[in-house]
């Protein structure tokens, strides 16, 4: 079970670091549109609002993924499956939910 909790959050893992390079993006296209630098259509709104909040899940990505490679160790307590499922279940990413319960079940 220990395996499969890894793989698990293996696999999140790998949609964080979509999240993280999404992030970026609208980080880089929300300054560009704030400095003018690139034209606007009708409609379509990146300003500040989008800023900030392109950096805060950037940098809630980035220390998500560093407590993952944490509790994939093999000499993390259970207390980071317990954690995970509950980021798992606000974020709603089912792969740390099923990676905090292998992980729990696991023998350590």
């Amino acid at each position: 079970m220990e395996k499969a909790s890894r793989v698990m959050y293996s696999i999140a893992n790998f949609f964080t670091w979509i999240l993280v390079l999404l992030a970026i993006a609208g980080i880089v296209f929300s300054s560009l549109a704030l400095a003018h630098v690139i034209q606007l259509e009708e409609g379509q709104n990146l300003g500040l609002g989008t800023l900030i909040g392109c950096i805060f899940i950037l940098i809630v990505g980035l220390i998500t993924i560093a407590m993952v490679r944490r509790a994939k160790a093999a000499d993390s307590s259970k207390a980071w499956d317990v954690l995970f499922i509950i980021f798992g279940v606000f974020g709603g990413n089912i792969f740390y939910i099923l990676g905090g319960i292998f992980g729990l079940v696991a023998r350590r």
